[in-house]
């Protein structure tokens, strides 16, 4: 009696990428990078026209928070850097958001 056999496949990118009619990004700027950074910044300038000055304190609480960041890693308090990191991701997340 032939024993059955399984056989598990995973598919890999080619050398040249991924060569999937679907994921040819025909519909970014040009340069095929994600169009995330242009949306959160047409977030952040609607933030500003909606809310004003909460938006302000909003975006300002985002950069400190960065700066924060910035000061742990040089400092190398990582623990620091990871409260920093989630202080930056709270202040986006409002920021965004809204």
């Amino acid at each position: 009696m032939r024993k059955p056999t399984l056989m598990i496949a995973v598919g890999m990118p080619g050398p040249h990428g991924n060569d999937d009619e679907d994921d040819l990004n025909r519909e970014q700027d040009g340069n095929g990078d994600s169009d995330v950074a242009t949306e959160a910044i047409m977030s952040i300038v609607n933030h500003l026209k909606d809310s004003k000055a909460s938006a302000v304190r909003d975006i300002r609480a985002f950069t400190a928070a960065l700066e924060d960041l910035c000061q742990a890693f040089m400092d190398k308090d990582y623990h620091a850097v990871g409260d920093a990191a989630d202080a930056a991701r709270d202040a986006l997340h409002n920021l965004i958001s809204q």
